[in-house]
Formats: structure tokens, sequence, C-alpha cells
């Protein structure tokens, strides 16, 4: 069984090769933003990530774009 400790460490490459992809864009539509983020929210254990996950995906419902600066610092703040 995985514990906590390793499913938030396995969250680490997951939003490194998302922030790779984000190089050389301006922004992002919110609908890609969305995928992204549910395969990321299926991924973190219960808690204070998730839950600022899910606030971000209901966000998304009402965004249309994302800028690749906004998006990096969210990530950054993982």
């Amino acid at each position: 069984m995985t514990d906590a400790h390793d499913t938030i460490d396995g969250v680490a490459p997951f939003v490194a090769t998302w922030r790779a992809e984000l190089i050389g864009l301006t922004s992002v539509s919110a609908g890609e933003v969305q995928d992204r983020l549910l395969d990321l929210w299926a991924q973190l254990p219960e808690g204070d990530r998730r839950a600022g996950v899910e606030a971000w995906l209901t966000e998304t419902l009402a965004r249309h774009l994302y800028p690749v600066a906004e998006l990096e610092e969210r990530l950054a703040a993982l």
C-alpha cells in the first residue's frame, strides 16, 4: 500500500512534466488546465493540497484561459 508521503512525492514528476510542456506558451485553455488538474487531483491524498486543487478545478468552470505565468506560480505553490 502506498502511504501519503509516497503519493505526494509522486506528484513532483507530474508537475515537472506539465511545467516543461508550458515552455514557449503564453496561455492555456481552461479545459486543458481542467484535464491536468483532474489527473493531479487523482494522485493527491486527502488534505489541504487536494482541497486546493478542487477549488482550482471549480474555478476553471468560469474561466476561458490561464496565462502561463499564473500556472507557473500556482504549480510552484503545490
